[in-house]
């Protein structure tokens, strides 16, 4: 099966448009169709309702999703590993929630691809859902998330503490202050959120909600105001007096996980990258 047919199906799941399915794909709507309809010939069933301006998938289509998706991951991953064989390279694939690449992954990268020059990084930002079902299909080697499934085949290789702290532009503000205006509610999670309703009841609403806390930091340096964010992420903005500490706001820790699959092959060598 020619995997163009499963990246258009899986595009125009997502757009449920046809139009802009092959605006995406860089290709025309008549080749959008034709693909849908080789791949319906294909597998012998209906993938679509094409209603007027309503694509819908049929439950045939439902189910094929997931199929699609862990298809085309097995294959690029095979593709990837092939064509770095004869260059003696480890191949490593990572999947982190946007988040945890602004606290974490980007210095552990720029540290461990400058002390290994046989490693071939595939990275990708993705949900926690999609992190855990690679992981579980291993198709991924290493999942950066907040809530690991409980499966017995998943390992939780180790806990990534998480300090949060209320900064702002303002100097010498209360919490209190900081969260009656101009304050932006950044989602770290559930946990996160469950502690910041339970310490800061009945606020107005914030002047902007984002799970970015790249956003958070940027705009509050821009135009002012406060942000709950991490706090190694802004320590050189405190130094720096770019930022400054709400001191009465309290500290909010939680913990993210680094995950495999203890199916994986490469396990051992996968766990050594993550011990530098």
């Amino acid at each position: 099966m020619d995997d163009d047919l499963l990246i258009t199906f899986l595009e125009i799941h997502k757009t449920r448009h046809f139009g802009k399915a092959a605006e995406n794909l860089f290709i025309t709507q008549s080749a959008v169709s034709a693909r849908v309809r080789q791949l319906e010939k294909e597998i012998g069933v209906q993938l679509f309702v094409r209603d007027r301006n309503n694509i819908r998938p049929t439950p045939a289509g439902e189910k094929l999703v997931l199929h699609a998706e862990n298809i085309l991951n097995t294959w690029n991953r095979v593709k990837t590993e092939i064509s770095i064989e004869d260059e003696d390279k480890i191949p490593l694939s990572i999947g982190a929630v946007s988040s945890l690449w602004d606290i974490y992954l980007n210095r552990w990268l720029s540290k461990i691809t400058s002390e290994n020059e046989n490693i071939a990084l595939t990275c990708q930002l993705l949900s926690s859902d999609s992190i855990n079902q690679k992981i579980s299909n291993n198709t991924l080697d290493l999942g950066f998330t907040y809530n690991p499934p409980h499966e017995e085949h998943i390992y939780i290789i180790k806990p990534l503490p998480i300090k949060f702290i209320m900064v702002s532009s303002r100097q010498g503000l209360t919490s209190g202050k900081a969260v009656s205006k101009d304050y932006i509610f950044v989602d770290w999670g559930t946990s996160f959120s469950a502690a910041h309703s339970e310490h800061f009841q009945n606020i107005p609403s914030p002047l902007i909600r984002t799970d970015l806390g790249r956003i958070a930091r940027s705009f509050i340096k821009k135009n002012g105001g406060s942000a709950y964010l991490p706090e190694s992420v802004v320590r050189r903005d405190l130094a720096d007096s770019k930022l400054y500490l709400v001191d009465d706001a309290p500290i909010i820790e939680r913990d993210a996980y680094i995950i495999r699959s203890k199916k994986n092959a490469r396990g051992n060598s996968i766990d050594q990258f993550l011990s530098m």
